[in-house]
């Protein structure tokens, strides 16, 4: 209906403009071009902004079924740039043509998906409803010319020329798509318990959740994922260019458009090869620990902040050294695992406890003191600080870590091997192996394998003896995702685990344990592949998949045709992950979008059980899952852990995330050998 009343809006402004100016002299070749209905085609445009200056472009024309035409304006400012980059301006519209008079129509949008930028801040009536922006080109001496405004940020003089004939395709594609990830239905038992803990936390009541409660998505819990492919090619080819599309410019859409630009424009290599350098040089610390760093205006490390999981991202990103390191027989990746090897061995020395390991490490500074749950090491370790509080989840990182460093140190490393060898000993001593039976077998596995001690072996496969049940196996499914909902940083945790545990049952001989374990892993890739966790599918792809296994659950809810097609998307979640990471003050909220939707299932909906109770605020997520692009980049310090449907988060200049993220899915990938990675 809207784009009806504009198009009566045009033809009553065209008709009556036109009824005024018949006496009006028309140049040969406009009235030659539209005699033979010769507006159609592709226009030289030139103009200049009042904001941005010159530019010049092409208008294309296209002709609709209902005698409009299909408007495509792409112009790229002469003089203005971004970060060294060229700025180009892509809007689409409507337009209609009279005898001497062209009038177009654009919907344009202010607000995106940032909020706030540095001191710019949108107001929410940026978010609401598109700026309407018309030009009306009327014939001049030099063509077609028009004066117009975009009613937030500049003036434009605009003229067309000369004409070539429409390509095979329009100047521009919106190829943005949403796709339905739902799921199977929630089972009875499930939704029960599901509507207990909403009362519990006074879901339903809660004013904001309740706005959306007529929502058709809302109705039918029917998520989705939005996956937004536009100008991948372009960028590929057009490496100087940031293109805004259809908003209006300024430096919020600037760096909205810049950051899609360094997802897409990059290949992955080249991001493999930028984020090892970066991560190296700056998210490394003196003790080998994965670390943000804190960075001045240039850009230069002024020193280190530490992150709490510091220990599972460490043993990831030495994992990704390590098949780098298979992969290239690159040096420089064999040194970086070394490195971090000997930080994952201080976690478990530090302590002097042989049940306790740290989180992570730091420089102990003698002008400062010695934060909250830190404590100064002793002996060799008193130039560090420690992080106590290893739990469940950062033993996966030394577990993961020791198993990679174990596949790639050279033996000629006597002294290195000594250490790992003690410190794998240890594993099966520490308080979260013995509280947490599901860490057992990698601690067991690892002695077994490192030290060649057959009396670790035999304790191992009397572990899996023990488990084993008739009815599965050690095949035993504990994965869920429910309409949107699932343990996301559970996931990634599983799948660090799972490649553990089946190359360690590989590398002793178990065939029969490892084919179980791979049958569970494909098991939890059913489960959660509505929700196309990317890593998830590369893992099952590497380690379970390609060496023949598919599991009951494939065979009876899969196929071959929707595994392979989630592999071929899987290389998109390396491209939406840009480099270099965006580091600004920067606020972001998906929810003000018209077309955005409150879950009608609560985000982790369990931790209401924690006391005291979190507030009803924590328990909202979206319906949408948005590009890494469009949120995760700007905030996240590891995409993979991620809830897949968070809508709003903000983050502070100056301190960086690092890219091991990036690093392990890269070159996991490309140790597996999958597809598409280019």
């Amino acid at each position: 209906m809207k784009a009806l009343s504009f198009l009566f809006l045009f033809l009553s402004v065209v008709v009556s403009l036109s009824c005024q100016h018949k006496e009006k002299q028309i140049p040969r070749d406009i009235a030659s071009l539209q005699a033979n209905g010769g507006m159609e085609g592709i226009w030289f445009l030139q103009g200049t902004s009042s904001t941005r200056g010159p530019y010049n472009g092409e208008l294309e024309l296209r002709k609709a079924s209902d005698g409009t035409f299909d408007v495509v304006r792409v112009v790229t400012y002469i003089n203005y740039f971004f970060d060294g980059l060229k700025v180009q301006e892509v809007w689409t519209g409507k337009a209609v043509a009279t005898h001497d008079s062209l009038t177009i129509s654009y919907d344009l949008r202010q607000g995106d998906f940032i909020t706030k930028l540095g001191n710019q801040k949108r107001d929410p009536s940026d978010f609401d409803a598109p700026i309407t922006v018309l030009s009306r080109y009327v014939v001049t001496p030099n063509g077609l010319a028009t004066h117009y405004a975009d009613k937030k940020v500049s003036n434009y003089n605009e003229w067309i020329t000369t004409r070539r004939d429409l390509e095979a395709q329009p100047l521009w594609v919106n190829q943005r798509q949403t796709i339905s990830a739902q799921g199977p239905k929630v089972p009875l038992v499930v939704r029960g318990v599901i509507n207990l803990f909403k009362r519990d936390i006074g879901y339903e009541k809660d004013p904001l959740v309740k706005s959306y409660k007529n929502r058709p998505e809302y109705k039918n819990e029917n998520p989705y994922i939005v996956f937004d492919p536009t100008d991948f090619q372009f960028y590929r080819n057009n490496k100087d260019v940031i293109r805004v599309t259809n908003k209006i410019v300024d430096d919020i859409s600037i760096t909205e458009a810049a950051v899609k630009r360094n997802a897409y424009a990059p290949s992955l290599e080249e991001k493999a090869n930028s984020y090892d350098k970066n991560t190296r040089d700056f998210h490394i610390n003196e003790a080998g620990m994965v670390a943000h760093a804190v960075l001045d205006e240039n850009g230069r490390l002024l020193n280190y902040s530490f992150d709490g999981d510091a220990a599972l991202w460490t043993g990831m990103y030495l994992g990704s050294q390590a098949m780098r390191y298979l992969k290239t027989k690159d040096a420089e990746a064999l040194d970086n695992v070394k490195k971090s090897l000997r930080g994952l061995m201080t976690l478990m020395e530090i302590t002097n406890d042989p049940q306790q390991f740290a989180r992570t490490l730091a420089l102990y500074s003698p002008a400062q003191p010695v934060p909250a749950k830190w404590h100064r090491g002793e002996g060799k370790f008193q130039h560090l600080i420690w992080l106590e509080g290893g739990n469940n989840d950062m033993i996966k990182g030394i577990t993961h870590g020791f198993l990679w460093a174990g596949m790639v140190l050279p033996q000629s490393e006597t002294e290195l091997w000594k250490e790992l060898r003690a410190n794998s000993r240890k594993l099966i001593d520490l308080q979260v192996v013995n509280d947490k039976s599901q860490n057992r077998p990698a601690a067991l596995g690892l002695a077994a394998w490192l030290t060649n001690d057959a009396a670790f072996k035999e304790q191992y496969i009397k572990y899996y003896d023990k488990i084993k049940t008739k009815v599965t196996g050690y095949s035993f499914d504990t994965t869920f995702y429910w309409h949107g909902s699932a343990d996301w940083s559970g996931i990634n945790l599983g799948l660090v685990g799972d490649i553990t545990d089946i190359t360690l049952a590989d590398l002793l001989g178990q065939s029969k344990i490892r084919d179980q374990l791979r049958e569970r892993l494909m098991d939890a890739w059913v489960t959660y592949s509505p929700a196309q966790r990317h890593l998830q599918t590369l893992v099952a792809y590497g380690f379970a998949y390609k060496h023949g296994t598919r599991g009951g659950n494939f065979r009876s809810e899969s196929s071959e045709a929707q595994f392979n097609a989630s592999l071929n998307q899987a290389a998109w979640g390396l491209r939406e992950i840009p480099y270099p990471r965006p580091n600004l003050d920067v606020t972001i909220d998906h929810s003000l979008r018209p077309d955005w939707c409150m879950s009608p299932i609560p985000r982790l909906f369990w931790k209401s059980l924690k006391k005291p109770e979190p507030p009803v605020s924590y328990f909202y997520q979206g319906l949408y899952n948005y590009p890494v692009f469009e949120l995760q980049a700007f905030t996240s310090n590891f995409v993979w852990k991620d809830g897949a449907f968070l809508y709003q988060d903000s983050h502070r200049k100056g301190v960086e995330n690092s890219g091991v993220d990036y690093l392990y899915g890269y070159w996991l990938a490309r140790y597996i050998g999958a597809a598409n990675i280019n």
